[in-house]
């Protein structure tokens, strides 16, 4: 794979197939979404680079990549929607405090992500 100067950040681009999405989503959340259009689902997605496109150093032609969603899971109910809401605003401003997710790196995102499930484990063991 070719390797980019530090200074140029690729496109990224979500390819057509989305079968794991689809697949996360119930029957339900499926009819909602298409019945009315501005309603929401919380899911997290696990992104795959799939292809990338280069340029040469001659043309004025960005870089990119393409990805697929290749595993996702629908928050089920408001209370996982809640506690994968909360993961999210903390991630956010984990990024925007650093400056990137690239900056950030996983194992900080990481540690987000287990203390929102940590909240969430707590909170149906307490019912």
């Amino acid at each position: 794979m070719p390797r980019l100067p530090k200074d140029q950040v690729p496109e990224i681009r979500l390819d057509a197939f989305g079968g794991a999405i689809e697949e996360s989503l119930t029957r339900d959340q499926r009819r909602e979404l298409f019945e009315n259009p501005d309603s929401t689902v919380m899911v997290i997605i696990e992104l795959t680079a799939k292809q990338y496109t280069g340029s040469a150093s001659s043309e004025d032609k960005a870089p990119s990549v393409k990805v697929r969603a290749t595993f996702a899971e629908a928050a089920r109910g408001a209370e996982m929607e809640n506690v994968l809401r909360d993961v999210q605003q903390r991630m956010y401003r984990a990024r925007t405090a650093e400056g990137s997710f690239d900056e950030v790196g996983h194992e900080v995102a990481g540690s987000v992500l287990q203390t929102g499930t940590s909240l969430h484990l707590r909170a149906t063991e307490d019912v």
